[in-house]
């Protein structure tokens, strides 16, 4: 695979990624958007909830050979989710993307800077990176992405920074 492939996966528009909604646990595209991967471009992607950051998986390679989600996120720790679509590789042009998660180890909050170098690039070259969800957890106890009641607006002590993979040169 070369690297050249992965300059031209990018959003050609910018997704607008965003809480789902008032204490919601769910990411959501607010924009209607394409993206582009592999030279294919997407059917317009219009506005819905990603999947729950609860289905994301460690990148590969994985701990002990065996995929795995993250669990509680420790307090003073972040984490950075990969929303990526991927579009089926005989599809036609109005074939839906899969959505997946990919996640960074956890690393301690240094700052109030957002670290998506932790993360890599889909493993396929018909994957796309849409964008990315930083967590700061500093509420003081352990805080699970994904479940069903934690919030990701649930108050001042937990940062969650949402970037778009749009206007850059590449992932």
């Amino acid at each position: 695979m070369h690297d050249d492939n992965y300059a031209a996966n990018i959003c050609l528009a910018n997704p607008g990624l965003a809480i789902a909604g008032t204490s919601s646990s769910l990411v959501k595209y607010a924009n209607t958007f394409t993206f582009k991967a592999n030279g294919r471009v997407s059917a317009s992607i219009t506005t819905a909830n990603a999947p729950g950051l609860n289905t994301a998986t460690l990148h590969a390679p994985y701990p002990n050979g065996t995929a795995a989600t993250p669990g509680s996120l420790a307090n003073l720790y972040s984490r950075t989710y990969t929303l990526i679509a991927t579009l089926p590789i005989n599809g036609t042009s109005t074939a839906t993307p899969v959505y997946t998660w990919q996640v960074s180890p956890d690393f301690l909050t240094t700052g109030d800077l957002a670290n998506v170098g932790a993360v890599t690039n889909p493993d396929t070259s018909n994957g796309c990176v849409i964008g990315w969800v930083v967590i700061a957890n500093a509420t003081g106890s352990a805080f699970t992405p994904g479940a069903s009641t934690a919030y990701l607006d649930e108050g001042a002590n937990l940062v969650v920074t949402y970037l778009n993979n749009y206007a850059y040169m590449g992932n």
